[in-house]
């Protein structure tokens, strides 16, 4: 068992991981705490530490002080956490959301995996798409074990866009077009027209969200939710239907625009605050 030291930075992890922003992590049996996801080929069991918030973890197929570092980027410890709580919290209401939901992070995803995970999403709920990320892992990806704990990392384009698209559909939860949405996008990748490094280095979040709209099926939601969760750009603001009503009853008028220009640079911490109070509290 290895630790990944938090050094005091507020990290909620089953607040984070629950908070309807990555889809592949499970809750052990029983209330000893234990999570199990993957990421970048890691199958990862983790929980959290009550006295100091610490992260204790395994891993396989490992080394376990690589995936340390891995786990470092994934909850974004690099963030100035406490400059951004304190930046977004300009009026009482998301002050109060930020005091009651401490410990809340955004997460650093895969983008690959992060795009079709919310090509999935459409008027999909949480559940669903776990279901057909899951779905899509199984029959496409490479089974990894730790223990009794058997998982498998998500395919990678190439995979994907090699599938059938009657076989997608039937692994995916939803409209019955998502499967030839997801096989286009794996198509993108493949010619080198989709190039995720080149979008988190060296465009804005705004051009980021242009270039992700060209893809057939993505809209300013799942662009905006592919900017923030995996190409760092942190202003980037997705709005659904939790976020726009949370917007309206702390006063504004539920634009997207309004909201990046109030929360600013951070505007997309923000936004996950109010998706999650108003998705699981209701308001």
């Amino acid at each position: 068992m290895m630790i990944l030291e938090t050094q005091g930075q507020p990290l909620n992890l089953s607040l984070t991981l629950g908070a309807g922003q990555a889809f592949r992590w499970r809750k052990e049996p029983g209330n000893d705490g234990w999570q199990s996801g993957v990421i970048s080929g890691q199958l990862v069991r983790i929980r959290q530490q009550e006295v100091d918030g610490d992260l204790e973890f395994w891993c396989a197929p490992g080394p376990d002080g690589d995936v340390g570092e891995l786990l470092h980027r994934y909850f974004r410890l690099d963030d100035p956490i406490a400059e951004i709580y304190e930046s977004i919290s300009r009026n009482d209401a998301m002050e109060g959301l930020v005091r009651r939901y401490r410990g809340l992070r955004l997460l650093r995803q895969e983008p690959w995996e992060c795009l079709v995970s919310y090509i999935c999403s459409a008027t999909n709920s949480v559940g669903r798409i776990s279901e057909s990320m899951e779905n899509l892992s199984k029959r496409w990806g490479r089974e990894v074990r730790l223990g009794d704990c058997v998982r498998h990392t998500f395919p990678a384009a190439m995979d994907l866009a090699g599938a059938d698209v009657g076989e997608l559909n039937r692994e995916i939860k939803g409209i019955p077009d998502l499967g030839p949405r997801v096989k286009a996008a794996s198509q993108e990748v493949c010619d080198g027209n989709l190039d995720f490094t080149a979008l988190s280095e060296n465009l804005s979040s705004q051009d980021v969200v242009r270039e992700l709209k060209t893809l057939n099926g993505v809209g300013d939601k799942i662009s905006h939710c592919v900017a923030l969760f995996s190409l760092d750009k942190l202003d980037a603001f997705p709005v659904d239907r939790h976020i726009a009503d949370g917007l309206r009853r702390m006063g504004f008028s539920g634009s997207r625009k309004e909201a990046q220009d109030h929360f600013g640079p951070y505007a997309g911490y923000a936004g996950q605050f109010i998706f999650h109070h108003y998705r699981t509290d209701g308001g």
